[in-house]
């Protein structure tokens, strides 16, 4: 069974894919590479899933035996503290143990180079290669530095906020930890900057409090909303469980989808806090961002899904924001890495600064540039279906999709059809499970669950006709 690396790392269910040998198998990968560059620090841990302290400190001690010198974390560490350790200490990368929001039987390795945003794919199929090949460092001396980088993290951050709009504010928050390692990070944050917070799921629970889909969506913060409308909290945050994606709950116990929050955010970073720059975002992040960007005379940079592509934006610099549907960004000359408890501080902040809830700022905004809707469905795949897909929206330029006429496409990742100034249909398939993800994005959510329903309709006669 290969050892390959997906958008953000390798993962596996443990005992079966994901084993202690084969854990091995990689960093010895990794640290070969990393000794041909001559780079021999490195920062080491991991999140609170199962194994995850244990193989952080035993793979410490192996990089040690090849004469690195690691900097350990000492407990569960979140992805963007990590990252943000490595490039303040100049190391040369991050072994980081998380499956990020996988199911509570997955595990796995996210290798970040020196600047501390996640490997490219050249150096992800770098690191396939060595596996196949079998090769080790040789041994050498180094040694381990245990240290909370919590701290260094928590003074940093501070740069990207102001604090003084947390004084006197009131502000009532509830934190939904996710059973992770943001737990005590982002709540004493907040607590020092003057706001009151309850938190939720605070403590380490490798089954994450009973969830199958540990992942701060929708569905994820339900008890979320549910807290912050029966304590009166002028809104509620979540992160998954390596802290690197959000989930934010208005006033109102309404979801912030990120195609609002992300818009919003940049519409605050530019006209309240004075940033000017580009905008990034992926594909299938909606497009309201962009007529806010333009709004302000600012340009708007789209990549492909997967934060590695953002990161590599932010790495050429004059970045104000990169953000992604799925719950993560990150700002100016932060970690080129999704960082949740950043987003959340912003959030907060946002609420103070404008003496007003998250939701009733949205309706400005909304009122201001329109509102968009973007949905994603995931359809299974089977051969067939794969096959039909393949040949007629990859293979081929379509000329409709269910019925619809399509105007053009984009490929920047998978097949991106536009059938109007604003509504399109994007499909991708799905690099680690047999899936096709779909996105559809209109001005209007019942044309956008119209077109969404006569996709979904399509693929399934399709499947059901074999």
């Amino acid at each position: 069974m290969q050892i390959k690396f997906g958008t953000s790392g390798w993962r596996g269910i443990i005992a079966r894919e994901f084993t202690w040998d084969r854990v091995n198998r990689v960093v010895d990968a990794i640290g070969l590479l990393l000794l041909r560059e001559e780079r021999k620090s490195i920062v080491i841990g991991g999140d609170c899933r199962f194994l995850s302290p244990e193989l952080a400190e035993s793979t410490a001690e192996r990089m040690a035996g090849y004469g690195f010198e690691v900097l350990l974390s000492s407990g569960p560490c979140p992805t963007p503290v990590l990252s943000h350790a490595c490039r303040k200490g100049g190391h040369g990368g991050v072994i980081n143990f998380t499956a990020s929001h996988n199911p509570p039987l997955y595990n796995g390795i996210k290798f970040s180079p020196w600047h501390g945003g996640p490997a490219d794919t050249d150096l992800t199929r770098s690191i396939e290669k060595v596996i196949e090949e079998g090769e080790k460092p040789e041994k050498g001396s180094g040694s381990v530095v245990t240290k909370d980088l919590r701290c260094d993290y928590s003074r940093d951050i501070q740069k990207y906020l102001n604090p003084d709009v947390f004084k006197n504010s009131g502000l009532k928050v509830v934190y939904d930890a996710f059973s992770g390692a943001g737990s005590g990070l982002l709540d004493r944050i907040l607590v020092n900057l003057g706001s009151s917070v309850r938190v939720l799921n605070g403590a380490r629970d490798p089954l994450f409090a009973g969830r199958q889909h540990p992942e701060p969506g929708e569905s994820g913060t339900a008890d979320l909303a549910l807290q912050v409308i029966s304590s009166g909290a002028s809104l509620g945050v979540a992160t998954d469980g390596d802290a690197d994606r959000f989930g934010i709950i208005d006033e109102n116990g309404g979801f912030v989808s990120p195609h609002d929050y992300l818009p919003l955010l940049l519409n605050y970073l530019i006209e309240v806090k004075g940033y000017n720059g580009i905008a990034v975002r992926s594909v299938t992040t909606s497009s309201l961002l962009d007529r806010v960007a333009l709004d302000h005379g600012l340009e708007t940079v789209v990549t492909p899904v997967g934060f590695k592509y953002l990161g590599a934006e932010m790495l050429e610099g004059n970045v104000i924001l990169a953000g992604e549907e799925s719950g993560g960004l990150s700002i100016m000359d932060h970690v080129p890495e999704k960082d949740g408890i950043l987003a959340c501080l912003l959030a907060s902040e946002m609420v103070c600064a404008g003496g007003r809830g998250l939701a009733a700022q949205l309706e400005d905004l909304w009122t201001k540039y329109g509102r968009v809707y973007v949905s994603r469905v995931d359809i299974h795949l089977d051969g067939s279906l794969r096959d039909y897909i393949v040949k007629k929206y990859f293979e081929s330029d379509p000329s409709e999709i269910a019925g619809l006429a399509v105007n053009s496409v984009d490929r920047t990742d998978g097949a991106r059809m536009i059938l109007g100034k604003s509504d399109w249909i994007l499909i991708r398939l799905s690099g680690t499970e047999p899936l096709a993800r779909i996105y559809v994005q209109s001005d209007s959510a019942e044309n956008r669950d119209s077109i969404l329903e006569k996709v979904v309709a399509e693929f399934r006669r399709m499947r059901n006709a074999e």
